[in-house]
């Protein structure tokens, strides 16, 4: 039995190759040990639809015939709904075809429940199982497999031979938020801000020569400190955001939640870009400091015995500053390069779709 996994660059590609043997290995302890399993991974981006989607269903018989595959199985990034519930996956067991959606598996965990999901549609897929003929055997995981919720079955409208499987509730909205987020991958966007984190670093390195700052930050409370710090992380996540186009507008009522959704993800994957470049320079501007302040001349401007906190607390509101600071640097960043940045590929061809519409 040749089971066909299709997977989206970036993410779900990885995903697949990592799963390979031991997915063989599971199909033949959960499903047949009798039957030779065979899983080929092949990297696949087809097409979107003019509405966004991944056209797999139309595409599967004849995926199936050229690489002489029984199934075929898709992994995507690109996030997916059902009305305005967000989908796990879709099976057609009469096709002989189903697509995962990555990021609706949340973000912990995410290679055993692949496997955990993979085993179960290829057991629909194997018996060729509808929810007509056996209305208890799609929401039956399969053998010894543990599902997890929260999660709920809905036939399709169009193609009464396909069913998704969504999430539902606050639970579900946020396993999916967070697996959007990891989707997106935040650390990618720091190489695109390189003319911010230039402005930040050269503002941050301020606080290492001037003994004003010094005495303000010796005067600040922690708490202070920690609110300034959000304040300036919230500012360039803000003005990042605005500045290169990353809102997702509401175009159209029904597309509320989904923009909600959206702009969700945005923040938290620029916030955490954010946070992670004030990490880092907030390292170098400590390490600066260590090295160019001595102890007794840092003491004679501060007027009392120093430590290692003092220069953590220096370092803390210069590195503040800089991040500020790194809003001007920003605006020399290329903004096709922050948008392919922030965004998985699937997402950013969706968002260039819609844009092209609107336009």
């Amino acid at each position: 039995m040749t089971i066909g996994l299709l997977a989206d660059p970036g993410l779900p590609i990885r995903l697949a190759h990592s799963l390979g043997p031991g997915l063989e290995r599971d199909l033949a302890t959960y499903l047949d040990a009798e039957c030779t399993w065979r899983v080929e991974v092949s990297q696949e981006t087809l097409p979107l639809t003019q509405g966004g989607e991944i056209p797999l269903m139309d595409h599967a018989e004849a995926l199936k015939r050229s690489r002489h595959w029984d199934h075929v199985v898709y992994l995507t990034d690109l996030p997916r709904r059902t009305g305005t519930a967000p989908i796990v996956y879709e099976v057609d067991p009469a096709l002989g075809a189903a697509l995962v959606c990555v990021p609706a598996l949340g973000a912990l965990n995410v290679k055993k429940r692949t496997t955990r999901t993979l085993v179960h549609l290829i057991t629909l897929l194997r018996e060729r199982t509808t929810q007509k003929e056996d209305p208890q055997g799609i929401h039956r995981p399969a053998s010894r497999i543990r599902w997890w919720d929260p999660v709920r079955i809905v036939p399709a409208h169009e193609h009464q031979d396909v069913a998704y499987l969504t999430l539902h509730g606050v639970r579900g909205r946020v396993r999916l938020l967070a697996g959007m987020v990891r989707s997106n991958r935040p650390g990618r966007l720091l190489p695109a801000l390189s003319n911010a984190v230039a402005a930040a670093a050269a503002t941050g390195a301020f606080g290492i020569f001037y003994a004003s700052i010094w005495n303000m930050a010796d005067a600040l409370h922690p708490l202070r400190l920690a609110m300034i710090t959000l304040l300036a992380i919230a500012t360039l996540t803000a003005w990042l955001i605005m500045r290169n186009g990353l809102w997702n507008p509401v175009r159209h009522p029904s597309e509320h939640r989904a923009a909600l959704r959206d702009n969700a993800a945005t923040i938290l994957t620029v916030a955490s870009s954010v946070a992670m470049m004030y990490a880092v320079l907030y390292l170098v501007i400590f390490g600066g400091a260590l090295t160019v302040i001595s102890g007794d001349y840092l003491q004679s401007q501060l007027g009392h015995p120093v430590s290692v906190f003092d220069y953590a607390q220096l370092s803390w509101l210069a590195a503040s500053f800089g991040t500020i600071a790194g809003a001007l640097g920003s605006n020399f960043d290329s903004n096709t390069m922050i948008r392919e940045a922030t965004y998985s590929r699937r997402e950013n061809e969706r968002r260039k779709l819609a844009d092209s519409y609107d336009d």
